[in-house]
């Protein structure tokens, strides 16, 4: 599942240093930058230049290293093309890497590779030399290269041992005085160390510590290079000691090569034509190949065993740009479309097209894709095509920017984007924070976080989402800027909320009502959920290395000097076989009641009145078994859970097709689970007594947004489903399919008012916003239902309710008019509107009123005979109806409506010039209540009695309105109406106007 992120502000821009040497005879650009490389592991950001390659630190962002080529290393060996680093596998590969090895690379200390490809083929090894590990750099500078959490080591231990003295000390070339002492700056100001004065911008400071850039040895190929994957791996001699590896694509095939002190130790090679690029995906090697004349791609799956592949064709006749994996996926990027290859199914199964010619494409460490148009704007993407946000704020898309990207590098919320001139510029980011669990009572809020110690959160709960479209922030109690905010959750009714620092083993909880903290120290939390409103499950690590899942209740009041284990109710210690288990809570709304036997032979009273209940569920997955644990409560009077015990309900071995560290989501659904892994939906379901199957529901599901009742909402592709649960786990029909427009990506929805809730970034050049976009989907789930032929009186029941209930059958009737469908049902299920209980002492016609004349008031005149026709009335019944009800305000509705629009039709109709037809409709309809009849001697009369009934309706509705807007607006409705009357009087010969005078001064 991916990762939002959203601008915090626009990207600031500064330009790379210049040589300090000439390179005579040779004529290029070195300023210019045609890679960038992240190491993170090292907080290392490198540029390639054509002739040099620049090294930074990441974080603060610092220029540190440099290596500048000569003019004869250039005639020599080519200009610099691209660049590799040489990486250490996260999860095993089949055939090169075993996931004992991955894990215990990942402590890896000292000496940092990447490889300079050159256009003479040429390989440049080079070497960073600093006193850092993985370990020192997630401390120091919060960057999240690892999870202290799962790791077997004493960490603390592994800190004591790697204490880095090794700071930068830069001198000023002018005045031979330090600018940076120890890796901080020195004020220039006061010319005195910054670290020594007493001031609190020195808690904002992370040193600078120095880097030793060397060009270790040069290898030369024969071949045109082109891809080189490079990675680390423990030698072959079992000694203990690692070594790098090197798989070269040449257009001959692939070439495995193994090095010892980067001399060749042994090399072999499979065939392959016309290859492009080398990818990992699902633990295996693929190599994409391409035939440039046919416009045809194919995947190469690698077997090393065998030293051979297995090939699956693709005919795209579309060139491509770059091949990327997500999911056990491999995407082709093309110049205009990005399609999907399935490794598990090894077939293509999705693909989208792009709104703009693709430049560039590369995925996020977020799994967010970052496309760069040709236009050089830059267009944030979900990997299912869903657009977030993009930097082509002008409506003229072709309008191209003022910088020329060639590439970027993103790293814990900050983005770098380079340009051929050599300037680049750096971004700061608010990332969303993952939620993999949900409360099924209320909507879960969509937070953010940044490097500046802000958390910030939007939540539709508690009023209309419509009218809330803040975002508060809350600021760390820290001044540190190091912190790696690694869980932060808020529980179920928005008053607390949970951050755990993870490099400094800290669990913050603060009461967002007061704003009082509470901080536990020494806590290395791995996951952390809240359970309802008062109790938070966390997985913890022990100092020996134990997993337990401990259940504390946590109270709004700030506590003194308690420590975290005295808040704990429940402990379950994991044993060492499922020690990498993950942990998901869901807090249920349907509460289960259940039986309990005692034990004892005597209960009192009270006992067995007491009754207790499934409220939520503690679910452990891991390769070995999945446990499901009951949360069993009390209910009090006043709603609240009172948890009384953990029940261990059931022990699952899940079918081996189902990877446990690939599961986002999974609830206990009737006798089975419910599971969302690697994009798919499923179900898993017993068979026998110890035998599960499992069901793919769903394919291209890009998140589950939100469980919330009985209904589940989930993003398939670009398209939002709203499924009830039942209809989910029975591969029904989704309830409702909407679709997701560009920019408007939902990230909460609100059931209660049938509304989902979407981000979109106002953004320029100077100015990044955030704003909250809503859109009322009730009437495409009315529509749907009336398609489905639901009954219209269960319509009316299971809906009416709802805020937005009369606009949606007001969007529904004017879309049947523009379409020219039959209006008769929907106009049936708008007089079903007075029947339910909230008008029964009310004016039964103010609903169906209300939603006719809006209607009116947003159609053109052209299809006004369509509606009265259906209708069976006129205008002049729609206002002696209002005049009936005594709607005031709709009669004023009304009015503005026909008088906006062709008076003479309108006067026509008032004089009845269709007679015969309204006799006739009155005669069918007279006890029609929504279409009285008018009788009398004389229909002008009628006509002048129902102007003047209106104008005093009108009148006395102003005259009495104490809100100086609205009786300004109910006086400006009287005057619209007596210039009507004057205009009858012209016509008619009548006087209307005179009348209405008189019948004023005598009341």
């Amino acid at each position: 599942m991916s990762t939002h992120i959203w601008p915090l502000t626009p990207g600031q821009t500064f330009i790379v240093a210049p040589r300090t040497s000439d390179l005579p005879g040779i004529e290029l650009n070195d300023n210019e930058i045609i890679e960038t490389l992240t190491l993170p592991q090292a907080n290392v950001l490198i540029m390639l230049a054509p002739a040099r390659v620049l090294v930074y630190q990441y974080k603060p962002l610092a220029l540190i290293a440099a290596h500048e080529r000569t003019a004869s290393s250039v005639t020599e060996f080519g200009r610099n093309k691209s660049m590799a680093s040489s990486i250490i596998f996260d999860k095993p590969i089949d055939g090169l890497m075993t996931a004992k090895d991955s894990n215990q690379l990942s402590n890896l200390k000292g000496k940092t590779v990447f490889y300079v490809i050159t256009e003479g083929n040429f390989l440049l090894t080079f070497q960073i030399l600093r006193n850092t590990s993985y370990a020192t750099v997630f401390k120091d500078y919060g960057i999240p290269v690892l999870d202290l959490a799962r790791h077997s080591e004493n960490m603390e231990e592994l800190f004591d041992n790697t204490i880095d003295d090794d700071t930068l000390t830069v001198f000023d070339r002018n005045k031979s005085s330090r600018v940076i002492q120890n890796g901080y700056a020195i004020t220039k100001e006061k010319r005195f160390l910054q670290f020594l004065v007493s001031n609190n911008e020195v808690e904002n400071e992370m040193p600078i510590k120095k880097a030793e850039l060397r060009l270790k040895v040069i290898l030369k190929f024969d071949s045109n290079i082109l891809d080189i994957l490079a990675f680390k791996k423990f030698s072959d001699d079992k000694d203990g000691r690692f070594e790098e590896n090197l798989l070269m694509l040449f257009p001959h095939g692939l070439q495995i090569l193994s090095l010892k002190d980067f001399k060749l130790q042994g090399s072999s090679t499979i065939k392959i034509k016309n290859g492009f690029k080398i990818c990992t995906c699902n633990d295996k090697l693929i190599v994409v190949s391409e035939d440039k004349i046919n416009k045809s791609q194919a995947i190469n799956i690698i077997n090393f065993k065998e030293l051979t592949c297995q090939e699956f064709l693709l005919n795209n006749n579309s060139t491509l740009i770059t091949c990327l994996e997500y999911s056990n996926r491999i995407l082709l990027v093309f110049h205009n479309k990005i399609k999907y290859f399935n490794i598990k199914t090894k077939k293509s199964d999705y693909e989208w097209d792009a709104p703009f010619p693709i430049k560039l494409c590369k995925k996020l460490e977020s799994n967010l894709l970052l496309l760069i148009s040709e236009h050089n704007a830059l267009h944030f993407v979900t990997p299912f095509g869903n657009s977030l946000f993009s930097t082509d704020y002008d409506d003229d898309s072709s309008k191209s920017s003022s910088f020329e990207y060639v590439n970027f590098a993103f790293m814990d919320k900050t983005l770098v984007t380079v340009c051929k001139d050599g300037s680049f510029q750096v971004w700061n980011f608010w990332e969303e924070i993952k939620d993999s669990c949900f409360n099924f009572r209320s909507p879960r809020p969509y937070l953010f976080s940044n490097n500046f110690n802000d958390i910030m959160f939007y939540t539709s709960l508690g009023e209309a989402p419509l009218n809330h479209d803040s975002f508060p922030i809350t600021k760390l109690p820290t001044r540190t800027p190091n912190n790696h905010v690694s869980l932060t959750k808020v529980n179920g009714n928005m008053k607390l909320l949970a951050v755990h620092i993870s490099n400094k083993n800290l669990l913050l909880i603060q009461n967002m009502e007061t704003n009082a903290w509470i901080s536990f120290s020494d806590l290395i939390i791995i996951d952390m959920y809240w359970l309802g409103n008062n109790y938070l499950v966390c997985q913890i690590k022990g100092d020996d290395g134990s997993i337990s899942i401990e259940c504390a209740r946590i109270p709004l009041q700030k506590p003194s000097n308690i420590e975290f284990s005295e808040y704990i109710i429940w402990r379950y210690d994991v044993p060492e076989s499922m020690a990498n288990c993950r942990i998901f809570v869901n807090t249920l709304y349907r509460y289960k009641l259940l039986k309990v036997k005692s034990k004892e032979t005597e209960i009192n009273e009270k006992q067995q009145l007491e009754k207790f209940y499934k409220t939520a569920e503690v679910v452990l997955v891991s390769p070995k078994e999945t446990i499901i644990f009951d949360v069993i409560s009390n209910i009090t009077i006043s709603g609240l859970n009172i948890v009384r015990s953990f029940y261990k309900y059931a022990t699952i071995k899940l079918p081996s097709e189902l990877r446990s560290d690939s599961i986002n989501w999974v609830t206990n659904y009737k006798d089975g689970l419910l599971i969302f892994s690697d994009s798919t939906m499923t179900k898993v379901t017993p068979i026998g007594e110890n035998n599960w199957q499992h069901v793919e529901l769903l394919q291209q599901v890009e998140r589950v947004l939100d469980v919330i009742k009985d209904e589940i909402f989930i993003m398939q592709g670009k398209k939002l489903l709203i499924y009830k649960l039942d209809d989910l786990w029975e591969d029904k029909q989704a309830l409702l399919t909407i679709n997701v427009e560009e920019n408007l990506y939902p990230v909460s929805v609100s059931p209660e008012y049938a509304v989902t809730n979407s981000l979109h970034c106002v953004f320029n050049d100077n100015f990044s916003k955030l704003v909250v976009g809503h859109e009322i989907y009730l009437d495409k789930l009315i529509l749907a239902k009336m398609n489905e032929g639901t009954p219209l009186e269960t319509i009316t029941d299971d809906y009416h309710s709802l805020k937005h209930y009369k606009f949606a059958l007001e969007k529904i009737l004017s879309f049947k008019i523009l379409k020219d469908d039959d209006l008769q049902e929907i106009l049936q299920l708008i007089k079903l509107c007075h029947s339910t209980p909230e008008q029964s002492s009310k004016n039964p016609h103010h609903d169906f009123l209300e939603i006719i004349s809006n209607c009116l008031r947003k159609i053109e005149t052209k299809y006004w005979n369509m509606l009265f026709n259906s209708l069976k009335m006129t205008p002049r019944d729609l206002l002696a109806l209002c005049l009936e009800s005594k709607e005031a305000q709709i009669l004023g509705v009304l009015l503005i409506v026909f008088l906006n629009y062709d008076e003479v039709d309108l006067l026509n109709d008032l004089r009845l010039e269709n007679r015969e037809q309204k006799e006739t409709i009155h005669e069918e309809d007279q006890e029609d209540k929504f279409a009285p009849p008018l009788t009398g001697s004389s229909d002008n009369l009628n006509d002048e009695e129902l102007m003047l009934r209106v104008l005093r309706v009108l009148v006395t509705n102003a005259a009495s309105e104490t809100d100086p807007n609205k009786a300004s607006e109910s006086w400006d409705m009287c005057f619209q109406l007596v210039r009507l009357l004057k205009e009858l009087d012209k016509q008619n010969h009548t006087r209307l106007v005179q009348t209405a005078i008189e019948m004023f001064q005598l009341s």
